[in-house]
This record gives structure tokens, sequence and C-alpha cells, in this order.
């Protein structure tokens, strides 16, 4: 067997055990779960999308033997779905120049043009709002809305956590986590998987593997479809009711994922700009850290860069050093 397809398996099976290791119930075990598919992502940005899709059939496989159907499954829509989509486009280049090239495209010398990465950012995005539609869809079918199924399920999971929590305290808890509880899910999934590609991309660039060079963060750029899902979203949190409203409001939640970054990418540019800038970026993250504001902050100045582009107003030159 070659060896790109044992290391393949290989990756597969670490991935496989890192989404599964909860089970045990070992101390620490459940945060291996956050960089399960680290693995997978080391297979497809170092050998390519062939050996990302045999990683990810592998990990199907070893994590329905692990945990069953129910495991595998979760695997393969938590793991391997968004690996896969992230690898496959990461991966897709064209010569440049040719028509019909994306918006925003990283560019190497003058021969290759790749797939953005704001592109795949939205793709991303668009999977996790697609599984909260889904979760919505299924919850309606039956006799409860996604937001009943929710704080029972809290419910329970905080009761099981903490059985010395009082009724009333437990009841507050559940009422505080239960409105935006699938928007914040959403989020983490994304943002663990843009931390786990960005950290396998690190590392074939380090071991001399990657088959891409790594895109520049700062020149982020967002196509302008991605507003229109975000708007029906916030006319369904304002104007819709109950489970409508419900949805609506973790929907553009997760939907405002991009813009958040997109926000990033302009605060950095500007902070370049001026002295002192890592002084700048470590007072602008502490902020960030502690406020929830700052959040809602740079969202909207995501918003604006794409709608006005206030990137183009900066003036002066980058400024590497402080």
């Amino acid at each position: 067997m070659p060896k790109k397809t044992l290391i393949a398996i290989g990756a597969g099976v670490l991935s496989a055990f890192a989404a599964t290791a909860f089970l045990s119930q070992a101390p620490g075990a459940l945060m291996l779960v956050y960089f399960a598919d680290l693995p997978l992502f080391l297979a497809g940005f170092g050998l390519g999308p062939q050996s990302m899709v045999i990683s990810g059939a592998v990990g199907f496989m070893a994590a329905g033997l692990i945990g069953g159907g129910i495991a595998a499954g979760v695997f393969g829509m938590t793991q391997v779905l968004p690996a896969w989509l992230v690898v496959r486009q990461y991966l897709l280049q064209r010569p440049q120049g040719s028509s019909g090239a994306a918006d925003g495209a990283d560019t190497v010398g003058a021969a290759v043009e790749w797939y953005p990465i704001g592109n795949i950012l939205c793709w991303l995005t668009m999977l996790a709002a697609a599984a909260l539609v889904a979760g919505t869809m299924a919850a309606m079918g039956g006799a409860e809305g996604l937001s009943v199924l929710v704080s029972t399920n809290l419910e329970n999971l905080l009761q099981a956590m903490a059985p010395q929590w009082e009724p009333d305290h437990l009841a507050r808890m559940v009422g505080i986590m239960t409105p935006m509880f699938p928007g914040a899910i959403g989020v983490s999934w994304i943002i663990m998987t843009i931390v786990n590609a960005t950290l396998a991309q690190g590392l074939m660039v380090k071991w001399g593997s990657a088959q891409r060079p790594s895109p520049a963060y700062i020149d982020l750029e967002l196509p302008q479809w991605i507003s229109w899902p975000m708007i029906a979203a916030a006319l369904l949190a304002l104007m819709g009711s109950g489970e409508m409203e419900y949805t609506g409001r973790n929907l553009a939640m997760i939907l405002a994922v991009p813009f958040f970054f997109l926000g990033l990418a302009v605060v950095h540019t500007w902070a370049r700009r001026k002295a002192h800038t890592t002084m700048m970026l470590v007072a602008f993250y502490l902020i960030l850290v502690m406020s929830g504001w700052a959040t809602l902050f740079v969202t909207g100045i995501g918003i604006i860069e794409l709608w006005n582009g206030l990137r183009r107003y900066m003036d002066g030159p980058l400024n590497d050093n402080d």
C-alpha cells in the first residue's frame, strides 16, 4: 500500500479517536473533540483532496465502530463534510487572468489564481446555517419547536452536570442560554473549523509540504451574495414570531461570522498603518474579549466594508514593525 494512503488512513483513525474520546469520560477528553478535524486538514492540505476523502471515509467507519451509528453520523456531518468542503475549495486553482475568475482571489507570482478564502468562509457559514434550518424543520415536524427542544435538552444536560443546583438557579441558567444557544454552537463550530484549517496549513508550510502558499488574511474579501442570507435572517428575526423569530435570530448570529472576520481585516489594515501596531492590536483584542459590544462593532465594520469599502479610504503604507 502506498505511503500516501497509509498516512491518510492513519489521519482518519486519529480524527475518529479524537472525535469520540469524550465517550471514555476521561478528564480532558472533551477538549480533543475541538481538534478532531485537524488530522483531516493535515491529510488534505499536505496530500490533496483525494487523501482527505480517504481519511474521512476511514474516520467515518472508525467512529461507527467506536460509538455506533449516531457517532458516525455526527462525525460525518461535523468533521468530514466541512473538512472536505474547505480542502476542495482551498486547493482549487486556475491560470491567472482566466475569464470568470472570482473577485478577491489570492495570486502567486503571475501564473496561478487560487480560490478566495473569503468565499470558502462564506460557504462554510452557509453549511452551518443550513444545519440550523434543517434542525428547525425537523423540530417543527414534531410536537415541539426548536426552542422548546433546546430548552429541554439544556435543562437535562445542566442537571446532569450540576445536580447540586437549586431548581430556580437551573431555570435561570436555561433561560439565559436557550435564546442564542443554536447560534452559539454554530459560531463555535465555524471558528474551530477555521482554527484547525489554519493550524494545518501552518504546519504544512513549516514542514515544506503545503500545496498552496498561505493566503494573506489581512486582504480578506467576501462575495457580495453573502449579504442576502444575512438580510433575510435579520428580517426573519425582526418580523417573525415564535419559532420563526427564534430561528432568524440564531441564523443571523451564524451568518454574521464572515462579516466579523472581514471587520477584523479592516482593523488590522488600519492598525498596520499606524505607529505601535502591536500594542494597538493587543489592546484591541483585550477589549474584544471583554466586551460583547466590541464584537458587534467589528461585525458592523465588516458590513460597511463589504457594502462601501472602508479599506480603500485608508492612506499610508503598511507598517510591519512598531
